[in-house]
């Protein structure tokens, strides 16, 4: 028998997405339940299906037409614990990234994180310098960097005291991702430099690790 090809794609979700995005995130929160954690908000990004503006884009990962993951893009850096000199860096931000636990091993954060840095380097519009996120947990912050080749730039904390890691790679071209993941790149066009965004994994109480991605607790890819 030969082998499946996987097909995956990255495209803006829309509007006729919805009930997929509801069941890849209940399927995320079940397996967090199953693993004795609390399952994260994801109220926000529930919210965000089909009324994303022209500055942020919910991005959804398909494999063979089954939704696999997602990722919020904002078209800058936000405000929160960035400096004035940095935001002024042509740059852009992801948020809140989930997978499905069913691919734990799959290393769809690795494809997502590469996607963006394709997809930011490929932009016509502007020439940015930097893509940035903010990973709560020490453990996440050290997946992040060592796994996913983010640079850490600065560890703040909240008024709660929890622990946020900025972070930052570069926009970078890599026309062999082409033969994996198809695009469909969304417009994203910046209205308001201090727009605030959500951490890219968001956290969790503090009784639990402040959060997982769907390939934290069995190993990475």
């Amino acid at each position: 028998m030969r082998d499946e090809i996987l097909v995956y794609e990255m495209r803006p979700a829309t509007d006729d997405d919805r009930q997929v995005v509801h069941e890849l995130l209940r399927a995320r929160d079940d397996w967090a339940r199953r693993h004795g954690l609390l399952p994260a908000d994801s109220i926000a990004l529930r919210v965000l299906i089909g009324n994303t503006g022209d500055d942020m884009a919910l991005m959804l990962l398909t494999e063979n037409n089954d939704a696999v993951g997602c990722v919020v893009l904002h078209a800058t850096s936000p405000v929160w614990r960035w400096t004035f000199s940095e935001r002024a860096e042509p740059s852009m931000s992801l948020a809140t990234m989930y997978t499905h636990p069913d691919q734990r091993d799959a290393g769809l954060a690795r494809l997502m994180t590469l996607w963006v840095l394709d997809y930011a380097a490929r932009r016509t519009d502007l020439e940015l310098q930097w893509v940035r996120c903010t990973v709560p947990d020490n453990r996440l912050a050290c997946y992040f960097r060592e796994e996913l080749g983010w640079q850490e730039v600065r560890v703040t904390r909240d008024g709660l005291g929890r622990r946020y890691a900025k972070m930052q790679q570069r926009p970078r071209r890599l026309p062999q991702l082409s033969a994996l993941i198809s695009s469909d790149d969304p417009v994203l066009v910046a209205s308001d430099p201090t727009v605030t965004t959500s951490p890219a994994i968001p956290p969790q109480p503090r009784q639990t690790p402040d959060s997982v991605t769907s390939e934290q607790g069995g190993g990475h890819s």
